[in-house]
């Protein structure tokens, strides 16, 4: 266990920030003093319009509508097999039967109560929000070994939280590598947005394909010698063409003179993607949660867990264009497909724009060429919130990313600094931080890799530094961050506030640090909760890397944790209660190898059941 006070991490005082609860839900003012606009009506006219008292220059962080409404959603998770560009038949598990996942889909200020049945046969499972804030609902985080146990086989639980901001996201396993064979979907919180369209075509999520298990090429990830492998294909909303031509591409019906809305999300294993439009150049809007000055690009970059809303408009000649995913380059992903199809060298990988009229027929639209980089997005925030930096000192703690020494035969992901010393995360099962936290506990196995921030409302400020040329995507539960600063040399790592943003820095729940780099981020500590920051792999949602134990979590104001959730009792012992039983029963297949959030310390058992991945050895 690690407290920032015994090592004097920068923190600054917030400043001016209050409480949700002191701003009236109604409120006409918003912190900076303007007033918002009333009696609006969103539209394709005016789409920075929501409600009376919200629009798109409302502090999300701050203020939020309270609908009343609840939107409910059942998504069962079972064993089967699939292909869905035409391939070989795999083993999957899949949510309600399809790949991806339903979408789930609100308006900002709406509850979202959602149960997950688990129908795998040997593995339990738990379901991240990805990128919701979870205020004041921390057991609701999905993160077992964190927040909750595993969903045992043939349980339920029901979810509860209320969308306190709005965009694009996605929902996934945080239990081992299933989001890798399929446990994933996408969301929409409808808001607010800085640019008008007409239509909203939905979320297009992006993904690499293996052909095999996805948790049997975790192994081949943890060689010192090996690496990941690359996947066979990339799928635009879980279809594609195979390498022999089989499959179908995703097709985007447009009317000419029409604007579009579009929504990507990056939901791969191992894999950055470059995205581009044959023609049409799309115009950004939102990143992550977070609503964006609108820019102009014809090269969108997409790391791992990542989200782009683009608007576009369809004002070319009545046909068919390419929507093409390429690849950022080895460094951050590899696919099989980028190589051609046998029976067609110039397969393309993406999907096609049909305009209404255009004939049934593959198009022959020319692209553009793309950026080879595992470099993200530059953008600025809509809303200006401004990072103190007038107290801001050097920063004297770092983490720094590492890997185990080259002569071990396992590869396990390091964390060096701020109190961790090359640890490497191991959660358990049975006994989450949450029931450490009820408990009252002082200290923590060093295994969980917790730091403490006992301060109320107080900037944090970290450096992420990468000891090896490879990126990681970061992503941080509960939080959106402020980036301050990044770099491709740790020799350039500030040691002050110079050439540091903190008028305007860029916000998201994702960033990748830069092969042999560093990040500087910021969040303020205004949400008590045990939150997760992890790698999301080379350069994207490492799977492979938080199964090897990249990840630590912030015990954030740990004494306001339970009184600002309730109690656990209800779903989160009742789940915890099952998954023991489960657990603990003599009869019970399988041998415990991962779960997400684990260590690996040994190599595939012959002839049993993996409990992470549920797949053959």
């Amino acid at each position: 266990m690690f407290s920032l006070s015994s090592f004097g991490l920068a923190f600054l005082a917030l400043g001016g920030v209050v409480s949700s609860a002191s701003i009236p839900y109604n409120s006409p003012v918003s912190r900076n003093g303007l007033a918002r606009r009333q009696g609006c009506t969103h539209g394709p006219d005016d789409r920075g319009c929501w409600s009376d008292g919200f629009d798109i220059d409302t502090d999300v962080y701050e203020s939020w509508p309270n609908t009343g409404r609840v939107v409910e959603k059942t998504l069962t998770v079972t064993n089967v097999t699939c292909n869905p560009d035409g391939g070989p038949a795999k083993f999957c598990q899949l949510i309600n039967g399809q790949y991806p996942g339903p979408t789930i889909e609100a308006n900002w200020g709406d509850t979202l109560r959602i149960t997950v049945v688990n129908k795998l046969r040997i593995n339990g499972t738990s379901f991240h929000w990805h990128g919701i804030r979870q205020l004041g609902s921390n057991e609701q985080d999905g993160v077992n070994g964190v927040t909750e146990c595993p969903i045992a086989p043939n349980e339920q639980k029901v979810y509860e939280f209320q969308a306190t901001q709005y965009g694009t996201s996605w929902y996934h396993s945080h239990h081992s590598n299933q989001y890798g064979e399929g446990v994933v979907g996408t969301m929409i919180i409808n808001g607010p947005a800085t640019a008008n369209y007409d239509e909203d075509l939905g979320v297009l999520p992006l993904t690499d394909w293996y052909y095999k298990p996805v948790f049997e090429l975790l192994w081949s990830a943890m060689r010192v010698a090996g690496g990941p492998p690359p996947s066979q294909n990339v799928l635009v909303n879980g279809t594609m063409v195979d390498g022999n031509g089989k499959g179908k591409y995703q097709k985007l019906n447009v009317q000419k003179g029409k604007t579009y809305r579009l929504r990507f999300v990056n939901t791969a294993v191992d894999h950055l993607f470059h995205v581009s439009m044959d023609g049409h150049p799309f115009t950004v809007i939102g990143v992550d949660f977070v609503s964006v000055k609108p820019y102009n690009t014809s090269d969108l970059a997409i790391a791992i867990g990542q989200r782009y809303d683009v608007v576009f408009t369809a004002d070319k000649d009545v046909g068919n264009y390419w929507l093409r995913v390429n690849s950022g380059g080895g460094a951050c992903g590899q696919a099989a497909i980028y190589g051609g199809a046998p029976n067609n060298p110039a397969t393309v990988v993406g999907g096609i724009l049909s305009y209404e009229g255009a004939p049934t027929a593959n198009p022959n639209s020319t692209g553009i060429t793309t950026n080879v980089t595992c470099i993200d997005e530059t953008f600025s925030p809509h809303k200006v919130i401004p990072v103190p930096s007038d107290t801001f000192a050097a920063v004297v703690e770092q983490l720094s990313v590492g890997i185990t020494p080259a002569n071990s035969p396992i590869v396990n992901w390091l964390i060096t600094g701020a109190g961790l010393n090359a640890s490497s995360m191991n959660v358990d099962w049975e006994k989450p931080t949450l029931d450490y936290v009820r408990d009252q506990n002082s200290s923590f196995p060093t295994e969980l890799n917790v730091i403490e921030l006992p301060s109320i409302n107080q900037w944090a400020f970290w450096v992420i530094r990468s000891a090896i040329p490879v990126p990681h995507p970061i992503h941080v539960h509960g939080h959106d961050f402020w980036i301050i600063g990044t770099g491709t040399s740790a020799a350039t790592i500030p040691t002050g506030p110079g050439g540091l943003d903190f008028t305007n820095p860029m916000r998201r729940d994702v960033a990748t640090l830069p092969a042999g780099g560093w990040l500087l981020l910021a969040f303020p500590t205004d949400n008590p909760g045990a939150w997760l920051m992890h790698c999301l792999t080379k350069g994207t949602h490492i799977a492979w890397h938080a199964s090897q134990g990249l990840s630590l979590q912030f015990l954030e104001r740990k004494d306001e944790i339970i009184s600002s959730i309730g109690d656990l009792e209800g779903e989160y012992d009742r789940t915890c209660a099952s998954w023991k039983d489960y657990w603990n029963m003599p009869s019970r297949e399988g041998v415990d190898e991962d779960s997400g959030l684990r260590q690996i310390n040994n190599p595939p058992v012959p002839g049993k059941q993996r409990i992470g991945g549920g797949v053959k050895v």
